[in-house]
């Protein structure tokens, strides 16, 4: 199974199918380019290491995932599915958050949402995907490390998820953006890391389906 394949399944497995191969969706530099252009000005000032694209035609949601060859080619070289290391950490949160937000929002598409370019679902599509990025690399640490996982490597991944990047964006909106939804995330992740884990994966369902003003409200 390949890693997107295996992040996906993971993905799949703690809330919902979406029914979609993302690997069909994945393309290339030229067609990113396309549809960096077709999404607008805003999209320029995104990560040049991975971008989701989402377009709604009729009432049907289109995907597109965009990961750069630098970070392909670090996570072919380093596999962190052998190793989480200073090398390939920063790929594979960028590969995680990329397959996330193609996972999250084909699920609140499902449930109805039509408003993919509102502010309210931008930033709950960046805080569930630091919510699953911090589940997925728990999960491959878990495999490396064993249970319980080393509390320096647990440090370790949140230090790595939960930086201060959104500081490098030049766009208020998108410094904004990025910093409450991280906000909100990692105060859920510290109020998951209590609950027992054979409750987790309910907790983590429940704090999905909520709106992104019921996320901000349960971080109060």
């Amino acid at each position: 199974m390949t890693l997107l394949a295996q992040i996906q399944t993971l993905l799949e497995r703690t809330y919902d199918s979406i029914g979609v191969d993302l690997e069909a969706c994945v393309v290339g530099c030229g067609r990113c380019a396309d549809l960096t252009k077709l999404a607008g000005e805003s999209a320029e000032k995104l990560s040049p290491d991975g971008r989701t694209f989402l377009r709604l035609m009729g009432d049907q949601l289109y995907l597109a995932l965009f990961f750069s060859p630098p970070v392909i080619a670090e996570l072919e070289k380093n596999d962190p599915r052998e190793s989480l290391n200073e090398r390939n950490i920063a790929p594979l949160i960028t590969f995680v958050e990329e397959i996330a937000h193609g996972v999250q929002a084909a699920l609140l598409f499902t449930a109805g949402e039509r408003e993919i370019r509102s502010e309210s679902f931008l930033r709950n599509l960046e805080c569930q995907a630091k919510v699953d990025v911090y589940l997925v690399l728990s999960k491959f640490a878990h495999l490396l490390c064993g249970s319980p996982i080393p509390k320096r490597v647990r440090t370790w991944l949140a230090q790595q998820v939960f930086d201060e990047s959104y500081r490098h964006f030049d766009s208020p909106q998108l410094r904004d953006r990025y910093r409450i939804s991280q906000q909100v995330a990692h105060r859920f992740i510290t109020r998951l890391q209590r609950v027992p884990f054979a409750k987790r994966q309910a907790e983590l369902r429940k704090f999905r389906a909520l709106s992104w003003a019921e996320k901000m409200q349960s971080a109060d």
